[in-house]
């Protein structure tokens, strides 16, 4: 009799090992579904689904899409998280795995977010109807122009759109969906190579960004958006009619694409005529002053704010290029557009009032102060050698420009040194490092819109945001 009691304890105590058959095995749990990711400020909160048979979870991230290089938080009991810890302004991709005894079943669909500080942007910034301009340059050069509605969530539809090639059909990865971070960032769902940020201006109304295309082709991209009451008309084009401060006076940036793409930087001044006189014309090669000093194009404008010139009869040697279509910002200072220029060359063209219409007679002037302050920027470059820039500077009291944060298409990241920056009473901004570079500062001092020659003769356009 215990002989059979021993036997039958001994059976029961080796009953408990693994690889007994009669003991309970819940399996490997199924693939984690549900996974939602919320950023904060150097944090991210998580959350998913319970999955059956999960006695706990382990959340793996990283900077990297793969999921190269991960960091794996394990034993989580509960189906939510806060991550914590990480950078601001850096793309996290997450996913999760539920674990059992037997095992861990297989990760969730990775989800992204990224952390930011509080800052003074919210989603609903981006929304409403915005008219863009875009320059591709590289083998597939061409410029692209439309209207897009961004909705509250971010998601864009293009309702008008053509580009220089006769296309009416919006890339499907020009916009995708957009998320806006408190510092202004915008970033691109899925668009890896998607950099914007959004000016904090009075109507938060000017976006810019680069971008690579599908095609391999780096372009940028400036959005207006179309702010509710303001209405143009011609009086937001002329000068006074006066005798004292009476044309309305103006500078332009423009990038041309292609493999003998420039850049060009002119002055000039309109009057209550709406004719408009250059006075100054530069290039990164030789420009001709178009009219000889003389009055040359007329400029017009629609009540949506669409800005067009039109040669005036016998005006000689004439522009390279006439804007057909170019759109006035809500504040009234500044048109942005794209045209095809006299060689077939696709051209974006930034054009800046010194003073607005409505203040030409007004005793204004601009300040170093006014320059100081932190920038966001988006940059193209053409010819031969093409590639966008992207990234963040401070400009001092005393004009130095420090660059914060700095990526090119080609994965570059290494900071550019600093330079000194000069600036009159009328907005221009020079420096004495660099004799090809031409800026203005907006009216309204917060954007700065830049041409320039880089390396190996590479002709450039920036156009910075201040945040």
């Amino acid at each position: 009799m215990m002989i059979m009691l021993l036997l039958l304890g001994a059976l029961l105590i080796g009953g408990c090992g693994d690889n007994q058959p009669w003991r309970y095995n819940p399996g490997v749990p199924a693939q984690a579904t549900g996974l939602t990711a919320s950023a904060g400020n150097r944090q991210v909160s998580l959350s998913w689904t319970a999955t059956p048979g999960a006695s706990t979870y382990q959340v793996s991230y990283s900077n990297s899409p793969s999921g190269a290089g991960s960091t794996v938080i394990a034993n989580l009991t509960g189906t939510s998280t806060i991550v914590t810890g990480l950078t601001n302004d850096l793309p996290y991709y997450f996913a999760v795995a539920a674990v059992s005894s037997s095992g861990a079943g297989g990760k969730s669909d990775p989800v992204s977010a990224t952390p930011s500080a509080p800052g003074p942007f919210v989603q609903a910034d981006l929304q409403g109807t915005w008219n863009f301009n875009v320059l591709v340059t590289g083998a597939n050069s061409k410029w692209m122009r439309g209207i897009a509605a961004i909705d509250g969530s971010g998601n864009v539809s293009v309702s008008s759109f053509v580009d220089s090639a006769g296309g009416t059909s919006a890339p499907a990865d020009l916009f995708g969906t957009l998320q806006l971070l408190p510092d202004g960032g915008v970033l691109q769902a899925g668009g890896q190579s998607f950099h914007g940020a959004l000016a904090n201006n009075q109507y938060k109304d000017l976006l810019v960004a680069t971008a690579t295309s599908v095609a391999g082709s780096p372009m940028l991209l400036i959005g207006q958006k179309q702010v509710p009451g303001i209405v143009f008309s011609a009086a937001d084009i002329q000068g006074t009619g006066r005798a004292v401060a009476g044309p309305l006076t103006w500078v332009y940036h423009q990038l041309s694409a292609g493999l003998a793409g420039g850049w060009e930087y002119a002055a000039g001044q309109t009057g209550k005529d709406q004719t408009e006189t250059y006075s100054a014309i530069q290039g990164s090669t030789s420009r001709q002053l178009p009219g000889a000093g003389n009055k040359v194009v007329t400029l017009s404008i629609t009540s949506e704010g669409v800005v067009s010139e039109a040669l005036l009869p016998g005006a000689a040697p004439a522009p390279t290029l006439l804007l057909d279509h170019g759109i006035m910002s809500a504040d009234k200072v500044t048109v942005v557009g794209t045209a095809t220029d006299a060689s077939g060359a696709p051209v974006l063209r930034i054009m800046q009032f010194i003073h607005p219409p409505a203040v030409v007679l007004t005793s204004t002037s601009y300040q170093m102060t006014d320059l100081a302050g932190n920038y966001a920027f988006a940059a193209l470059s053409g010819g031969s050698a093409t590639l966008w820039e992207s990234g963040s500077f401070g400009v001092d009291s005393t004009g130095t420009l420090t660059y914060a944060a700095f990526l090119d298409s080609n994965g570059a990241a290494t900071l550019p040194g600093s330079m000194l920056l000069m600036m009159d009473q009328q907005g221009i901004v020079t420096t004495a490092s660099d004799a090809s570079y031409n800026g203005k500062l907006s009216f309204f001092k917060d954007s700065l819109v830049a041409t320039w020659t880089g390396a190996a003769g590479a002709p450039y356009l920036s156009v910075a945001v201040k945040r």
